[in-house]
């Protein structure tokens, strides 16, 4: 359920990056900048979007070292 919300959000806030990625093979192996394609900014509007989908306060430290979508779900988890 996190992970196709992690799609949506993801999704929505890389729509007018055309950049050929499928965000529907979004998987939890997936590399958020290799594979899902956020730069430094989209991933701030990632942690923001979250923040506000799940009514969590994402620790800055901890989101700022994930690296793949496993990452980011382990820290959301965390704060449920």
């Amino acid at each position: 359920m996190i992970i196709e919300k992690l799609k949506a959000i993801t999704k929505t806030i890389m729509a007018d990056a055309n950049n050929g990625i499928d965000y529907d093979n979004i998987n939890e192996n997936s590399r958020l900048a290799e594979d899902v394609g956020l730069t430094s900014i989209s991933m701030l509007m990632l942690v923001i979007s979250i923040e506000e989908e799940f009514n969590i306060e994402l620790p800055i430290k901890e989101a700022s070292n994930c690296k793949t979508v496993g990452d980011i779900i382990a820290v959301i988890n965390k704060c449920l």
